[in-house]
């Protein structure tokens, strides 16, 4: 029961502020997940009261039979009209989680799961450690990656909380509040005391009463379902369900679900379900109980339906208090409300105890619409830095925090022309590359890699626009540069032309037939050893004449016969010529066979043999020197290589331009 007229119930106490503030109206909304606010009609004797020491000044407005109340801070403060002696003001209470609805920031949290980023964006406000504490009774994973995007602080734990299924309350005192964070039912309060229903009392009883108390149930949905994708388990079907045991069966189904493993799908599936649920029945009521508190169970009695008699959780609370007496020289000038104008009522939603409270989802993950640009980064010192997958790291440009490192980011997909099983294009783009992000689902903690952009310090390999009929891909050496391999195709009219440069080596790999038709000219130039192994016949077609120039020595090695055939030879030696035969040398002249040497000459013919002196027995032959050819091979072949796959040990083995292995796999 409310005091007498005239006596002051509702005080607000200014913390180290020396003037008195009189309540004269206030009224208080406080919601689960939400930051409360108190608006407070007051008067004071002073005129002149400095408003600026008055904002952001904690205070404690208490209203409660024992004492409690709200506390917050000063977020708003007016000064209204002046009478004789009095002057009006308003202020606006709320906690310290509502400043962070003024600050926007792009940042990314790697590793950490949603309490421990929730910690820390509550640590960067100055918010003391034990301003607020989590009681949690479920395991959070670590969020590999975890974006806040073009949001404010306020918004991202509100969004964090919805989406991991948590709540959070406020619990207050002269000295302070604390903000309560919580996952099921055993965080909240209960009375000392239940409260009567009593409708139809006009709230004149001796004790604190419920005057309205009605029930609604909901529609609602009773089965979730969501399925993800996840490139690491490609053949996996990642889906997990929720279901309620009511009719009609109305399903929730979404993709992708934000999960890899079965396990977490599971757990949010149940969590979308009982948020989904959360209000299927639902109480509003009415009373003049000053002790309810949103985040704090009611214990309701003597209502006339026995299932409405216990506990229920209140999840909105809004109290009105109003003392014209303060006033004190002038009538009360308070709006009515259903005839009340003084002392204190509330209005409030509750649902049953043993439903579980999730958050509605009223705060959606922002979305990136359309690509942005990234550098790409890595440890000091590496040039090329990837995952098994081809996966590089990027700073975004908006990052603040990023020190440009292997920890910029997580590892971003590169998306390429072509990817199948060990077969498609790799080009992984290298640190300093600038690069364009995409977003899957326009999700700013999933993007990827689509390109690599120029700017001007990495600069196009062209002269451009000189070049511009050119198309090139260019490679570098790494690490340290200096070197590179290079396509490049000129499209210029009358100039076309296609020019292949390797730095280094370059290899060749043909499993069956290669043809080259040259129309014009070819020329060859080797610095150093050309080496041929051909393994079966070589053919050459020579159409005009062959010139051939050795600098050295000529070396032949003939394992079989050797068949030389022309129309005339002329072979000039300045030294020797030596021919050696381990049987028989036959030398057929046809009509005439003339031997020349030293001056005299031996000439066989039809006439008969003649010589150009007689001929003497005696004397010495020659010496002759064998042929002593080096061998092919005597010196390293280039090796190739490429790495035999099995199928392409298939292709050599078969001599077919079918792969058996893979037949037989779609066979």
């Amino acid at each position: 029961m409310l005091k007498a007229a005239k006596t002051v119930v509702f005080k607000l106490e200014l913390e180290g502020f020396r003037h008195a503030l009189q309540v004269v109206e206030f009224r208080a909304t406080e919601a689960l997940n939400q930051t409360y606010e108190v608006e407070l009609q007051l008067v004071s004797e002073h005129r002149d009261l400095d408003l600026e020491t008055l904002l952001h000044r904690p205070a404690f407005l208490s209203f409660g039979a024992d004492g409690s109340g709200i506390h917050g801070q000063v977020y708003r403060v007016a000064q209204g009209d002046s009478g004789a002696r009095l002057t009006s003001y308003q202020i606006i209470l709320a906690p310290h989680l509502a400043y962070l609805a003024h600050r926007h920031n792009q940042r990314i949290f790697q590793q950490q799961n949603v309490p421990q980023i929730i910690a820390r964006i509550l640590s960067d406000h100055g918010m003391q450690s034990d301003a607020w504490h989590f009681q949690l009774s479920a395991d959070y994973p670590p969020r590999i990656y975890c974006v806040q995007y073009n949001e404010s602080d306020l918004h991202f734990i509100q969004r964090l909380c919805e989406e991991e299924g948590l709540h959070f309350h406020f619990q207050h005192n002269a000295d302070g509040h604390t903000l309560v964070f919580g996952d099921d039912q055993t965080v909240f309060p209960q009375p000392a005391a239940p409260t009567a229903y009593a409708p139809g009392s006009g709230m004149v009883a001796e004790a604190p009463v419920i005057d309205r108390f009605q029930v609604q149930l909901h529609t609602r949905t009773t089965h979730v379902s969501r399925r993800d994708y996840h490139f690491e388990k490609p053949n996996v079907q990642l889906q997990a369900d929720a279901r309620e045991a009511r009719l009609p069966e109305l399903e929730d189904y979404a993709f992708p679900g934000q999960f890899v493993h079965r396990e977490r799908g599971q757990h949010l599936s149940q969590r979308a379900l009982e948020r989904r649920r959360a209000d299927y029945r639902q109480a509003q009521g009415r009373s003049d109980q000053s002790l309810l508190r949103n985040g704090s169970f009611l214990d309701l009695s003597e209502h006339p339906r026995a299932d409405c008699n216990g506990l229920w959780l209140l999840t909105r609370v809004e109290h009105i208090g109003r003392q014209p007496q303060s006033l004190e020289e002038a009538a009360p000038d308070v709006s009515s409300d259903d005839g009340f104008t003084q002392g204190y009522r509330n209005h409030f939603v509750a649902t049953p105890w043993d439903v579980n409270f999730r958050p509605a989802l009223e705060h959606p993950k922002p979305r990136v619409t359309g690509n942005q640009h990234a550098v790409v980064t890595g440890p000091a010192g590496e040039e090329i830095y990837c995952d098994a997958y081809g996966r590089v790291k990027v700073q975004m440009f908006w990052d603040r925090d990023g020190q440009k490192n292997e920890q910029s980011s997580c590892w971003l997909r590169v998306a390429t022309h072509w990817a199948h099983e060990r077969y498609g294009s790799v080009q992984i783009p290298r640190v300093g590359m600038e690069v364009l992000v995409g977003f899957s689902e326009g999700d700013p903690d999933k993007p990827f890699v689509l390109g690599c952009l120029p700017n001007a310090a990495t600069p196009v390999p062209l002269d451009l626009p000189a070049q511009h009929t050119q198309s090139i891909l260019r490679s570098q050496s790494s690490p340290g540069g200096g070197g590179f391999n290079e396509l490049r195709i000129e499209d210029r009219a009358g100039a076309e032309e296609i020019a292949l440069r390797a730095q280094r080596d370059f290899v060749q790999l043909v499993l069956n037939d290669e043809r080259i038709q040259v129309d014009n000219q070819r020329s060859v130039v080797v610095g150093g050893i050309a080496s041929h192994d051909l393994r079966g016949e070589e053919q050459h077609l020579t159409h005009g004449n062959r010139l051939t120039e050795l600098k050295q020595d000529d070396h032949l090695l003939v394992l079989g016969d050797q068949h030389v055939r022309v129309s005339s030879q002329r072979l000039n030696a300045t030294q020797q010529i030596h021919l050696s035969a381990g049987q028989q040398v036959v030398i057929d002249g046809g009509a005439h066979l003339t031997v020349k040497a030293g001056g005299h000459w031996l000439t066989l013919g039809p006439e008969g043999i003649f010589s150009s002196v007689a001929i003497v027995e005696g004397g010495a032959p020659a010496t002759t020197m064998p042929a002593e050819p080096l061998i092919p091979g005597a010196l390293p072949l280039l090796k190739v290589t490429f790495d035999p796959a099995q199928q392409r040990h298939a292709l050599v083995a078969n001599r077919s331009s079918r792969c058996l292995i893979c037949e037989a796999a779609q066979a």
